[in-house]
């Protein structure tokens, strides 16, 4: 089943709370196309250049390429796909996946978290599963608790910290990761702040853009860039073996600490291990460090989203029942007071009626008898009463027999 809502503009602005799994497209058409199994799981509504969008569902949402997306809140996983629209974020429960966008703001993310080909700068707060970047403009993120991959950089990159451990490779902009839970292992980066990290450090072709402390609860091996000619490298190595090959030297020293000057010696490099260190300027295989990222991009729906999509599908289930029960009632209702107060109530629940009857002046109905313990009337028999008198499907007066009768 499918809802389409024609657009006034071809760059609306997009309001969505999704309580399932929602998967979004861009497009060249001025409209929003809503793929659900069941529609009355579904509402959009346009005001003024702005779309408002809920799904109690999982569904597939097309929209044009131009529009900002806005998400409140994402129960499941969502995707984002061919956008070039601004995109905020507050909270998505499930994973994310964000691929063809411009810029993006993310606060929270429950699952992991993916980005491929953004032209404008990526922004995520938390990721409580693992991180893949991959040809993004540039990228910032405070905190993710699994794994980090970043390949194809071509701005910054900032990581405030990282539960399990770091590959990258292929950072343009400057890199700044401060804590990593595991190992960090990175190609051809250039490093321009603190690291701290719970396991090896392996760093190839990098290059230092200021004064740098690295620590390792491992071993640290460091393959300088060709344009790293110029540092002073004070070594404390918790395993005592320490070597440094360098310009054609090869030295062996078996302490925990060294200070070795390359060049003039202006920058100054911390490197604090608590295994061995090893520092050389020897070039090395070609390797792929990140490795191949594309299964990273692909939809997967939530065990929580599913679970959160049966629970709405069953409050519905139960809802229309109620009102279904209700309109039953009331037709039971409505045959015992035709049959005690001489007149008959039109109080048909199929298509409006094009004249609404009078009630004629006959003397008040007989109290309905109910049955025990059935005292006032439920919620849903109330809004079914004001439905119809909404609807003028009923008269006031009309209205208050019925009202009455029910609180008898």
């Amino acid at each position: 089943m499918s809802h389409i809502l024609k657009l006034n503009r071809d760059d609306p602005v997009i309001h969505l709370k999704a309580y399932g799994g929602v998967q979004i497209f861009g497009q060249a058409q001025s409209e929003v196309h809503c793929e659900i199994d069941a529609p009355q799981l579904a509402t959009l509504v346009e005001e003024n250049g702005h779309v408002y969008v809920t799904i109690n569902s999982s569904c597939k949402l097309i929209v044009p390429e131009n529009a900002s997306i806005q998400i409140e809140k994402g129960m499941g996983s969502v995707k984002i796909s061919s956008i070039k629209g601004d995109i905020s974020i507050e909270k998505v429960l499930g994973n994310l996946v964000l691929s063809d966008i411009g810029a993006a703001s993310i606060e929270k993310v429950g699952g992991n978290f993916s980005v491929r080909k953004s032209f404008g700068s990526v922004q995520v707060e938390k990721v409580a599963g693992s991180l893949v970047v991959e040809d993004v403009a540039s990228f910032a993120v405070e905190k993710t608790g699994g794994n980090c991959r970043v390949k194809e950089l071509h701005g910054d990159f900032h990581l405030s910290k990282a539960g399990g451990r770091f590959l990258g490779q292929g950072i343009e902009g400057f890199s700044s990761v401060e804590k990593v839970g595991g190992s960090f292992i990175a190609r051809n980066v250039r490093l321009s702040a603190d690291l701290r990290v719970g396991g090896n450090i392996e760093l190839n072709e990098v290059s230092f853009e200021s004064d740098i402390s690295l620590k390792a609860g491992g071993d640290i091996e460091i393959g300088l860039s060709d344009g790293m000619i110029d540092a002073v490298f004070e070594i404390n190595a918790g395993g005592s073996d320490i070597r440094i090959k360098v310009q054609g030297e090869d030295l062996r020293i078996d302490d925990y600490s060294y200070e070795y000057k390359l060049g003039e010696g202006t920058r100054s490099i911390e490197l604090a291990a608590g295994g061995d260190v090893l520092i050389t300027d020897e070039p090395r295989a070609d390797e792929d460090v990140v490795g191949d990222l594309s299964g990273q991009f692909n939809f997967e729906e939530s065990a929580f989203s599913e679970m959160i999509q049966d629970r709405v599908e069953t409050a519905t289930r139960r809802a229309e029942a109620k009102i279904k029960s209700a309109q039953i009632r009331l037709e039971k209702m409505q045959e015992e007071l035709e049959h005690k107060g001489g007149f008959k109530l039109d109080v048909d629940f199929g298509d409006e009626l094009s004249h609404v009857p009078s009630v004629p002046h006959v003397r008040p109905p007989s109290p309905v008898t109910r049955p025990v313990g059935k005292k006032g009337a439920s919620d849903e028999e109330r809004l079914m009463i004001l439905k119809m008198l909404q609807d003028k499907r009923i008269t006031v007066d009309e209205a208050e027999t019925l009202f009455k009768a029910l609180e008898d």
